[in-house]
């Protein structure tokens, strides 16, 4: 199982972490992003650190401290284009490509510190970030990728951190707590927490920028569906061919049969015990 929940220090992540951080003004993201780095250079990987304008202090020390070869420092802009309105499947190629890059190099993955605030400063930039989140989540549940996403809090509305809290398996406890989170797991769409009419509407948006035949799962023991409203959309989803899976004990089971949950091939119920 990835590593997911909350974290009061950005510390001890491995490969495959994905975590959400909210923090207040570029020196504090500079003081989150250089431990976070420097882990990472001891685990032989590439450093990326990304924001709107890079320190040159701060390039600096990473460089002076882990070497020229091993940081790459670039702008937000370099990275995601100029428009800040971000292609999904583009920006996978071009991590991929930087991925490669490094494995060949004799690094042993890449690991990324990225200060994203312009990337969610209006609607329309929120809305390809979140397609974004899911596509660059499952790349890197899937390769040797550590990736810290994090959001000037000065700047950002707090019900929008609250959602983009949602994407990332790990975030901040001292950030917005999502109600649910949704994350790449073994090939599936893993779905926790207070599952409402909400979450399980954001589920299509995921699974149009993730890999066809992508499943739903969601597993009780870290879920609870807050009313009968859930389940009436999960149904409708498992009938457009969508592999649903719902796990947990047999007497959370034998409740949700109770509540009239039709079954089908596409909707499958797994007890645990």
């Amino acid at each position: 199982m990835r590593n997911h929940g909350s974290r009061f220090e950005c510390l001890r992540m491995r490969p495959h972490d994905h975590i959400g951080w909210v923090f207040s003004g570029p020196a504090a993201f500079d003081e989150l992003a250089e431990p976070f780095l420097a882990e990472g250079a001891a685990r032989g990987e590439l450093l990326m650190y990304v924001t709107g304008s890079p320190s040159p202090a701060t390039v600096s020390r990473l460089r002076d401290r882990h070497g020229d070869r091993a940081v790459q420092a670039a702008s937000t802009s370099e990275v995601y284009g100029e428009s800040g309105i971000v292609n999904a499947a583009a920006q996978r190629m071009a991590f991929a490509s930087v991925l490669a890059d490094a494995l060949a190099a004799g690094f042993s993955g890449i690991r990324v510190a990225a200060d994203n605030t312009p990337l969610v400063a209006d609607e329309l930039r929120l809305a390809a970030w979140i397609r974004w989140e899911h596509t660059a989540d499952r790349f890197m549940a899937e390769n040797a990728v550590t990736g810290l996403c994090a959001f000037d809090g000065r700047r950002v509305d707090v019900n929008r951190l609250r959602h983009l809290a949602t994407l990332h398996p790990l975030s901040s406890s001292a950030e917005p707590e999502p109600q649910f989170r949704m994350f790449a797991h073994d090939g599936d769409l893993w779905l926790e927490g207070q599952i409402d009419s909400f979450a399980v509407g954001e589920l299509p948006l995921a699974l149009a920028v993730l890999p066809p035949r992508t499943g739903i799962l969601i597993d009780l023991s870290a879920a609870a569906f807050v009313s009968r409203a859930p389940l009436a959309r999960l149904r409708r989803l498992a009938d457009t061919g969508v592999t649903v899976t719902i796990r947990g004990d047999e007497a959370a089971m034998t409740a949700l049969a109770g509540n009239g949950l039709n079954l089908g091939e596409s909707l499958l119920l797994k007890s645990t015990t």
